[in-house]
This record gives structure tokens, C-alpha cells and sequence, in this order.
């Protein structure tokens, strides 16, 4: 009989462990939820707090770095040009800011040198740390054009300058456009002066280079060319511009062997030259 209770004591003794075992187990999993969350939330935090002091950091050497004296700009890489000077476009650096490299907004500098008459693009580049490269393509006058007063025109036909005093006046001039139509953006005037422009680099690349004062257009009368030696009229008309500059090509020699230097030269009709002393 004490046998037999020794063993069922031994015997429940070893089934009431499993049960234990369990019961801290248990007690285990209620715990882990908020130590495990506790865990997960201290990376995120020293994430965040790394990325606010950087954060911090970069705005104060942002800022130091658009103040000081070291990134000054010091040089400027301008391409050589005909109309725009290199102390015009350091005046645009004054306008635009202290002159920090940093600082200066390359938008702003490509806006300001745009507004130089003679500048057709414009690219502007930082080079660190002192140098700012400016890249300008140029507008070439090519002509003249009366609108009540004398502005540049270039080969594409871009009104882009009224003359003053001091600019050059010994290219030809274009006559028979109106101010108002050519300010209202009109697409048969704006037509009408490029081809007019067309003209005038068919005739200057002929016979009559460099001696050319005035391209006349008139929409009845199409296109009178004035020479510049002896202000001699010679009518177009509206003829291809390839055959009429052939036509003047043929009728100068004739008219200098007639003595004729002066006066109104109609070259619209094939094969005959019209003369007559002046209009």
C-alpha cells in the first residue's frame, strides 16, 4: 500500500509539469505584445531624430554656404560676342543678388541677359566654386526697317532694336510695312517682311552686294531694289525672286554701257528693260 501511493504521487508529480510548463508559457505571450511594440518604436525614433538633426544641419550649412565670401563669383566665362559686353552682364550680376554662387539663381541671370536686344538664347552655368559660365547666341542685323522710326531687323524677321544716335545705320533699309499691322502680329505682314528678308540676301549675294539701300514693297506693285551708288530704282514686281535677281544680273551691264545711273528701271517683262528718268 505505501508502494502504491509512493508511485501515484510520482506519477501525478510528472503529469502536472507539462501543465506548468504551460501555464508560464502563457503567461509569457500575454506579456511580449507591449515589449515587442516598445522594441519596434526605438529604431523609428532614432531614425527620425537622426534625419531632424541632419535636417537642421543642411539648412544651417545651406545657409552658411549663401553667405560666405568663398563662393563669391569671381569669374565670368563669357563667349566672345559682338553686341553684348562683358561689363553688361556683370551689371546683371549686381541685379540679381550679392554675387554668391550658391545664391544665385541661374533663371534669374538667363531672364535679365535675355532682355538685352542682341540676345537671341542664352545658357547659363554654375562652376564651382567662384565661376559662372554664360553661353549667348547673338542676333545679326541684317536690315533696317522704317516703322516711323529705324529698328534692326534680323534674318528671321524679328524687329528687335529702335536705332539710337550711336548705332550703326549703313545697313539696307525695308520700307512699305505698317507699324500697326506688323505690332498686331498680322500673318500676311509678317509673311510679307520674311520674304522680303529672302529677297534681300538673293540680291546681296549677287550683283548688288554691298550696294544696296533700300528694299521697297508695295502689295500691288511687289518689290523695288534702290542701289546704294546712284539711288537707281529697279522693279521687281512679284516675280521669282531667283529669275529677278538673273534679270537685274543682266540689265546692270546694259544700263552702265547706256550711261544710265539714275532714274526708274522696270525689269517685269521678259526680254525688255523700261527706263525712264525718274518718279
Amino acid at each position: 500500500m505505501i508502494e502504491y501511493k509512493a508511485y501515484h504521487k510520482k506519477s501525478l508529480g510528472k503529469r502536472m509539469r507539462p501543465h506548468a510548463a504551460r501555464k508560464k508559457k502563457k503567461k509569457g505571450k500575454e506579456a511580449s505584445p507591449g515589449r515587442s511594440r516598445f522594441r519596434q518604436a526605438i529604431p523609428i525614433a532614432a531614425v527620425a531624430l537622426v534625419i531632424l538633426l541632419l535636417g537642421a544641419a543642411g539648412a544651417a550649412a545651406y545657409s552658411w554656404l549663401g553667405r560666405s565670401d568663398i563662393f563669391s563669383v569671381r569669374i565670368v566665362d563669357m563667349n566672345p560676342c559682338n553686341h553684348v559686353s562683358s561689363d553688361e552682364i556683370a551689371g546683371v550680376l549686381k541685379g540679381v543678388g550679392r554675387g554668391n554662387i550658391w545664391s544665385l539663381s541661374r533663371e534669374e541671370i538667363g531672364r535679365r541677359i535675355l532682355s538685352h536686344p542682341f540676345v537671341r538664347e542664352v545658357a547659363v552655368r554654375k562652376a564651382f566654386p567662384d565661376k559662372l559660365v554664360v553661353r549667348i547666341e547673338e542676333r545679326e542685323p541684317v536690315a533696317m526697317i522704317n516703322l516711323d522710326a529705324l529698328y534692326y531687323v534680323d534674318d528671321r524677321g524679328s524687329i528687335f532694336k529702335r536705332l539710337t544716335a550711336y548705332d550703326a545705320k549703313n545697313l539696307p533699309i525695308l520700307t512699305g510695312f505698317s507699324r500697326k499691322d506688323l505690332a498686331a502680329k498680322d500673318p500676311v505682314a509678317i509673311r510679307n517682311l520674311k520674304k522680303t528678308i529672302d529677297l534681300l540676301q538673293n540680291a546681296e549675294a549677287g550683283v548688288l552686294r554691298r550696294n544696296l539701300s533700300e528694299v521697297h514693297y508695295d502689295a500691288q506693285d511687289g518689290y523695288t531694289l534702290v542701289t546704294r551708288d546712284f539711288g537707281l530704282r529697279l522693279k521687281i514686281g512679284t516675280m521669282d525672286f531667283t529669275k529677278a535677281m538673273q534679270r537685274v544680273e543682266e540689265a546692270m551691264p546694259k544700263l552702265a554701257s547706256l550711261g544710265q545711273a539714275k532714274g526708274v528701271v522696270d525689269l517685269k517683262t521678259e526680254g525688255r528693260i523700261f527706263v525712264r528718268p525718274g518718279e
